[in-house]
């Protein structure tokens, strides 16, 4: 059954008149005839009696009437918060992030940028771990995701803005360690396997072989974890980029890993339309990662 036929049913009769229903909705008279013609078969009950003036609803009909009018209403009220949603999520972004914006050189490029030019829209962020993130990005709940590339490529199709890859470094006090080797038998602190099941386990390999005790770091915050290593002397394996290496206390030493890094991509559901908000932000962090190529490329080319 169509369920508008049964909102068309309780504007006929709070009108009395399919001319008058017909006005005040908008369409044509003899269509809206054809549409009671048709719920009236589908029911097999005759809803409304057609009258040389006018029409009145059927004793059946008015029995149905006080059904109608609350789908009616149903509907009414169905349209209004859809359209209410539909003009808050243009309005804003919805962004879930594994790791803090401001540790990712790129999207806190764009981050502000976004801030600066349009006034207008709104940032909601969310912090969680990639897997969760990737459920929220499929279910709605969120807009784009930052996640680690390993995670961008399971079951949901998706587009992704890579930011490029970080490498990964120890993270030590600095006249505790200068070296891998020099970790020897300690214990240190990984990325949650979360982050990737290859990640992690390379890292757990890599540590295994230096006879060292790994454990997984929950929250991975710089500068929470700047805290751990240069107040209680902890040493935790983490990916930093250029930037996050230049901004590093000074008493913390960065060991680097060779050969293992994270690379952070930025994620939508490939086709998904967004709303405003959500499309003009999309579109400055894919600006803000191809000026971080071309920064690269010219600093290597000067190298």
């Amino acid at each position: 059954m169509n369920l508008r036929w049964i909102t068309l049913f309780a504007t006929i009769a709070e009108e009395g008149s399919f001319t008058r229903a017909a006005t005040r909705l908008n369409i044509a008279q003899p269509w809206l005839s054809a549409q009671m013609r048709k719920l009236e078969y589908e029911l097999g009950v005759q809803l409304l009696v057609r009258e040389n003036v006018g029409v009145r609803v059927s004793e059946a009909g008015e029995l149905l009437l006080p059904h109608a009018r609350q789908i009616a209403e149903s509907a009414r009220l169905f349209r209004e918060a859809a359209r209410s949603l539909s003009q808050s999520r243009s309005q804003m972004v919805k962004l879930g992030c594994y790791v803090p914006i401001i540790d990712v050189s790129g999207l806190k490029t764009a981050t502000l940028d976004f801030v600066q030019r349009y006034h207008n829209f709104e940032l909601e962020t969310e912090m969680n771990y990639p897997a969760a993130l990737v459920k929220s990005l499929d279910e709605w709940s969120i807009d784009l995701a930052l996640i680690p590339r390993e995670l961008a490529t399971g079951t949901i199709e998706m587009d992704v803005i890579s930011f490029g890859s970080a490498g990964i470094y120890v993270l030590a006090q600095g006249k505790k360690a200068r070296k891998l080797d020099d970790l020897k038998g300690g214990t240190i602190g990984l990325p949650p396997k979360d982050w990737g099941g290859g990640l992690h386990a390379n890292l757990r390999d890599r540590f295994d072989k230096l006879g060292m005790v790994t454990s997984e770091v929950p929250e991975f915050d710089l500068r929470a974890i700047e805290h751990s290593v240069a107040g209680r002397g902890a040493m935790v394996a983490m990916a930093l980029d250029e930037r996050g290496l230049a901004s590093l206390d000074r008493e913390i030493n960065a060991i680097p890993v060779e050969g293992i890094e994270l690379e952070h991509v930025l994620c939508r559901i490939k086709g998904r339309e967004l709303g405003r908000a959500a499309e003009r932000f999309w579109a400055l962090c894919a600006r803000s990662a191809d000026d971080g190529d071309s920064d690269k490329a010219a600093s290597e080319r000067t190298t």
